[in-house]
């Protein structure tokens, strides 16, 4: 993300780290999100559906990326979004850390990252080693390794493999939730080619073979459970290949990218009949030269091209495609040892919808070493997908007449933010910020449902626009002999403008406090507990709920070769299944190294 210290970078940004995420008990990327700052995760169903949203934008505002590269997913699927399954596909134990920015960023990454963007960090070779972990709970359970050969003359490998199961726990949420196994397997190859040069090859592969019960409307109400609910699956696979050249000289770092991701997906129970696998395609190529043109000015610019090709919705199975263009600028300023400017530009060509310029303009001002001023301006836009503008998702199967239609007429997302930050560290034990944020949508893109005997129809639209306003604060305190407090407070203010109507999937309040106890010796005992509030969250029109859960992990290890940990979610057992609360949660888990 740029500027990687977070004292300068003048963007709202945050970083899990691998210790973060083991001290959580973590055994998901969705799980390893729980504590960020104002990401709100709702669990639509088990395993294999989020509604995502940083500072109140809608799921598809949040660019998902792995090691900064796009990789193929849905455009859109029914009422999720184009990330309803993204973090599921991941493999956490491939994970280094998470990179986070909040705010509007389109700037630097494209078309996508309207209210923020998750960049999800694999490992990189290390040292010759070989891991093995299991884990196992009330959600999920799996089993893992990792492999890595350390430098072998120029060559290095990474081999990732991860089995896992979602358990049926439909008993438990009440719900018919997807259950099923999944694997995947990472290969990540360092070739250097001399001190200057080197090449990286990257494969991913992952397979879902899942499958859940869903009501089939055509079977009368009085008949038994099994008939009106049949076992449907849903399985997917995806595919990715990426190649990267990096190279540096004296005052210049550089690098060339080309990569392919292909997801293929099962007709679900409630597609057309007679529909075949849905394919989503994506390819990339970038190249990026970052230049130090002084001792206070680093300038990076580029050019990259996107491709992105479906099989939408619909009885024929026609294949649509989208290609964009962008050049980027981006610079790094020192105007003096108080002053830090950031301006960028970006302009991309979407061939449907033409010419789109992205500026943004970041500075931060040092105080003194310990305290400082930020402040952040950018613009960001969405192009519609392709299901959002030819999909037919004309439903035979279980929802006989159900019906929602894409719309060529859309106009492509458009956003503007702001936000000024003060950050203060107060000694060496305690650190703390207060941000305040205000970012505008127009033409933002939404479909509306509308009865229609004896049918249901609906069709993508724009809304003139929405509006979210908030106030984040963050605070961290180290007590000594091992024990640190982190906390945060954000207020969120949602609304569609038009109506004036909130948001859904955001909370009005949200807390959260952790408590970390490491044992300040060898440092092998760890307990993590945190409290997450949320108040005045609303789910949909209808439904606002407030709701707190306590969770905690105890994690030991017996240097860097072994590790356990249990924990337990939702400790006092509150259930509210739309939120994604089952009840009390459970997880176990053991990784040996050799």
């Amino acid at each position: 993300m740029c500027i990687r210290d977070r004292k300068e970078n003048p963007r709202s940004v945050e970083v899990i780290t691998k210790e973060d995420i083991q001290n959580t008990g973590a055994i998901s990327v969705r799980d390893a999100l729980r504590t960020a700052t104002n990401i709100d995760i709702v669990s639509v169903n088990h395993g294999g559906g989020e509604n995502i949203s940083i500072r109140g934008g809608d799921t598809d505002g949040v660019l998902i990326l792995v090691n900064g590269r796009r990789v193929a997913g849905e455009n859109y699927f029914m009422s999720q979004g184009s990330n309803a399954y993204a973090l599921d596909r991941l493999n956490l134990s491939n994970v280094d850390h998470i990179e986070i920015l909040r705010g509007p960023a389109s700037a630097i990454y494209g078309s996508g990252a309207m209210s923020g963007v998750i960049n999800i960090i694999t490992k990189k070779s290390e040292k010759p080693e070989f891991s093995v972990g299991v884990a196992t709970g009330t959600n999920e359970m799996s089993n893992y390794y990792h492999y890595d050969t350390g430098k072998n003359g120029k060559v290095s490998v990474n081999f990732d493999v991860n089995f896992s199961k979602l358990r049926n726990i439909d008993s438990k949420a009440g719900k018919n939730l997807l259950h099923g196994p999944k694997q995947a397997y990472n290969l990540n190859l360092d070739y250097e080619m001399d001190e200057n040069n080197n090449l990286n090859l990257m494969l991913d592969y992952a397979k879902d073979n899942l499958e859940t019960r869903m009501r089939d409307f055509s079977v009368s109400s009085s008949a038994p459970d099994d008939l009106k609910y049949p076992i449907t699956s849903f399985t997917s696979e995806r595919k990715t290949i990426a190649l990267t050249y990096d190279g540096k000289n004296s005052n210049s770092d550089y690098s060339l990218s080309a990569s392919y991701s292909q997801l293929n997906r099962d007709p679900y129970a409630a597609d057309t009949p007679g529909t075949n696998e849905k394919k989503y395609k994506s390819w990339n190529i970038e190249a990026r030269d970052t230049i130090r043109t002084s001792d206070n000015n680093k300038l990076i610019f580029g050019g990259e091209y996107r491709g992105d090709k479906a099989s939408i919705y619909s009885g024929d199975n026609t294949v649509k495609n989208t290609d964009q263009y962008s050049l980027y600028l981006y610079d790094e300023y020192r105007v003096d040892n108080k002053l830090l400017l950031t301006p960028a530009i970006r302009y991309d060509y979407h061939k449907s919808f033409g010419s789109h310029t992205s500026p943004n303009l970041g500075a931060t001002y040092f105080i003194s070493d310990k305290s400082r001023f930020k402040a952040n301006y950018g613009t960001s836009y969405r192009a519609p997908s392709v299901d959002e503008l030819y999909g037919a998702f004309t439903h035979g199967g279980i929802w006989g007449g159900m019906a929602i239609v894409g719309n060529p007429d859309l106009k492509p997302e458009k956003s503007k933010g702001w936000e000024i930050s003060y950050e203060q560290e107060f000694g060496d034990t305690t650190s703390a910020k207060l941000t305040y944020f205000d970012n505008k949508k127009e033409d933002a893109i939404s479909y509306k449902i509308e009865m229609a005997s004896p049918s249901q129809m609906g069709k993508f639209y724009n809304i003139d626009s929405t509006s979210s306003k908030g106030v984040e604060f963050e605070i961290k305190h180290d007590f000594g002999k091992g024990f640190t407090l982190v906390g945060n407070y954000n207020w969120l203010d949602s609304v569609d403008d038009t109506t004036g109507e909130r948001l859904n999937y955001n909370a009005r309040n949200t807390y959260m406090a952790k408590l970390m106890w490491t044992e300040p010796i060898k440092k092998e005992w760890n307990i993590t507990a945190w409290n997450k509030w949320y108040t005045d969250f609303q789910y949909d029109s209808d439904t606002v709920y407030s709701v707190n859960t306590f969770n905690f992990t105890v994690t030991k290890r017996w240097g860097d070769k072994y590790r356990v940990f249990a924990g337990i979610d939702n400790v006092f057992n509150k259930d509210l299944s739309d939120m994604g609360y089952y009840g009390r949660l459970w997880r176990v888990g053991a990784e040996m190294k050799f």
